[in-house]
């Protein structure tokens, strides 16, 4: 066990109804709870809303006693004067409610009701704030000049376009794609996100990029996940989606994007190419 889970471990409290358990210890209890289902990311994704209200707290607990509307009020300030977008805003202070509601049913504390009137919604950017790739820059991406790219950033362009003319393909189903999901001229998946199958016409163009890639000793097309256990497969997902949106960041701002580029852009680019040109015509 390393050190980040040794930490997260000795964080929790016993959690009982009887005792003074508080907030932080029981938001820590759930990180190990995900962490023992093997649903890694969502534990890291949870420790990191604790560690920036632990930030806004100063100290390392809240009694539930004191967990109350006030406080999430002036957090919500508190976030604000941050200069994070709205949705961030309320990513991390839905988080926070997901876990205080757990903690009711679990009966550690009574329903105070501290995010009563507060908007957590996610609410849907408009084409000003546009982050996807019309088909002339997609084109663009796909012509630009390599020759200046190291190989990381070179592979993460690649993927990006990829992942566009497969349907939108995410970071998820991309990294665990085998041979065996080509099949008669066609890639079939199972997005994991929508759970679903998705049929995309092969074509000489995706296949370059896999030839471009490929390593006899994996059965994945693309050389991301080598190791066997759920979790260092998890550290070698998470690790490739950070070095990949690093990439396209820089490679966003070499063809003069007006927004940041990374991977999740694909999805949305799919759709704008589906609805204002032919895919033969891009291929």
């Amino acid at each position: 066990m390393d050190n980040e889970q040794k930490d997260i471990r000795t964080a929790a409290l016993p959690l009982t109804a009887d005792n003074e358990s508080g907030f932080i210890a029981y938001a820590n209890s759930r990180v190990e709870k995900l962490q023992d289902e093997g649903r890694y990311d969502a534990a890291v994704k949870l420790k990191g809303y604790i560690k920036r209200f632990i930030t806004y707290l100063g100290k390392n607990e809240v009694p539930f006693k004191d967990f109350d509307a006030l406080l999430i009020r002036n957090y919500h300030t508190w976030l604000k004067n941050q200069e994070l977008g709205r949705n961030t805003i309320s990513l991390y202070i839905r988080n926070l409610k997901r876990v205080y509601r757990r903690a009711v049913d679990d009966g550690l504390t009574a329903e105070c009701h501290p995010f009563e009137g507060m908007d957590v919604s996610y609410h849907i950017k408009s084409r000003k704030d546009r982050n996807r790739l019309t088909p002339k820059e997609v084109m663009q991406m796909r012509y630009m000049d390599v020759s200046g790219l190291r190989p990381s950033a070179l592979f993460a362009r690649d993927l990006f376009l990829f992942a566009v003319f497969a349907k939108g393909m995410t970071g998820r189903d991309l990294f665990y794609l085998t041979r065996d999901n080509i099949k008669d001229g066609f890639l079939i998946y199972t997005s994991k996100v929508a759970g679903k199958e998705e049929v995309v016409r092969w074509n000489a163009f995706l296949q370059d990029i896999v030839d471009r890639y490929a390593q006899p000793n994996t059965p994945y097309l693309f050389p991301i996940i080598t190791a066997e256990s759920p979790e260092e497969q998890w550290r070698q997902h998470d690790a490739a989606i950070h070095s990949i949106n690093w990439n396209l960041r820089n490679i966003g701002r070499m063809l003069g994007l007006p927004f940041p580029l990374n991977l999740t852009v694909a999805r949305h680019s799919w759709e704008s190419l589906t609805g204002d040109v032919k895919i033969s015509e891009l291929l």
